[in-house]
């Protein structure tokens, strides 16, 4: 993986919001000095190759976001790495893939996901790539009838996961994948076709499980909001084009290959949302569904992302923020996906 000056971003489709924050980002968005150990729970301290041969580049620009490429295929990829200060060539760390919506780009995943602050606040390694195509994204086996070589984006994953295994000293029995819209597609079908590799996903606004079924057994955490317009809740069309059969259907069909009983039990986490966790699971399963929600990221607070731009400060901007993006619907700020995404991974670690 080689270092790479500049970067573009598209002002394209999804989070246009979250592009606000680029200037706030630039230096890894890391705020102050890194607190918080590694996750709890039953650690696997499965070292990766890098922990013997670490790129010693990547960990001395740590508390940063880098740039880098990657040519697979023939093509270059270019990806952004975000090592917390706290970490240590030494030290096998967790490992959380990150990829962005249709038209959007790995920076502005970066940002609006809020995973760069958490990454440095609990001391794990962030990868957000970028996808390619115009519109640039992910191709998804399965989810698109037709579409030419489905599985282009699962190779790159691969040498991707290679390249940073080898660079960076990873757990890899604590590397998870998460993503918006058809980044989560995305991340839904690398707990498909990789579950020797992922010990668990989170995809936001986007899960899906594939009519040829999965491989194995992965813990999921998705969310989705029931007013999406883009990705329906309920059977309907993505882009009014695609077939869905709907988060809850999908959400079933993972939480039958988990192992789970077939009735979630619901719990209200807030006024507009509600956690749907499946029971004696052999991998767990949960569905976070946002009453009224949209398209969108739950947590990611429009008025911290303005006042972090223009002043440095979250939400110092003088003037109110809706909780809306345009044409995306209501983001909830009644939970935080990154928050408690990140307490779902910190449970689970694949042993093998």
């Amino acid at each position: 993986m080689s270092a790479q000056g500049g970067w573009r971003l598209p002002w394209r489709l999804l989070l246009a919001a979250a592009v606000l924050l680029t200037a706030a980002c630039a230096d890894g968005g890391g705020e102050g000095a890194p607190s918080g150990p590694v996750p709890e729970g039953k650690p696997s301290l499965r070292p990766s190759p890098g922990c013997s041969s670490p790129d010693s580049a990547l960990y001395q620009a740590a508390g940063s976001s880098q740039v880098r490429q990657l040519t697979v295929e023939g093509t270059a990829r270019e990806v952004r790495v975000y090592l917390p200060r706290s970490l240590r060539p030494e030290m096998p760390a967790p490992l959380v893939y990150n990829f962005h919506g249709l038209g959007s780009s790995a920076l502005a995943q970066e940002v609006y996901s809020g995973l760069v602050p958490l990454a440095e606040r609990e001391g794990f390694v962030l990868v957000s790539p970028n996808g390619i195509g115009s519109p640039r994204g992910w191709r998804v086996p399965a989810l698109v009838e037709g579409q030419p070589d489905p599985e282009r984006d699962l190779r790159f994953f691969d040498a991707l996961h290679r390249e940073v295994a080898g660079s960076l000293c990873i757990d890899l029995g604590r590397v998870y994948a998460t993503g918006m819209s058809n980044g989560a597609f995305f991340s839904s079908a690398l707990a498909c076709a990789r579950p020797q590799v992922v010990a668990a996903v989170a995809p936001v606004a986007g899960v899906f499980y594939p009519p040829q079924g999965c491989q194995a057994p992965v813990p999921m955490l998705a969310f989705h909001g029931t007013d999406d317009r883009i990705v329906p809740y309920r059977q309907g069309l993505i882009f009014n084009v695609i077939p869905y059969a709907g988060a809850e259907a999908y959400v079933d069909a993972w939480a039958r290959l988990n192992g789970c009983a077939p009735s979630p039990a619901l719990e209200r986490l807030g006024s507009e949302v509600v956690r749907r966790a499946y029971q004696g699971c052999q991998a767990a399963t949960v569905l976070v569904a946002v009453e009224g929600g949209g398209h969108t990221w739950p947590g990611a607070r429009l008025e911290d992302l303005i006042g972090r731009a223009t002043t440095g400060q979250p939400g110092s901007s003088q003037t109110p923020i809706p909780t809306s993006l345009p044409d995306l619907g209501h983001t909830t700020v009644q939970v935080s996906a990154a928050e408690m995404m990140w307490a779902f991974f910190r449970q689970h670690a694949r042993a093998g």
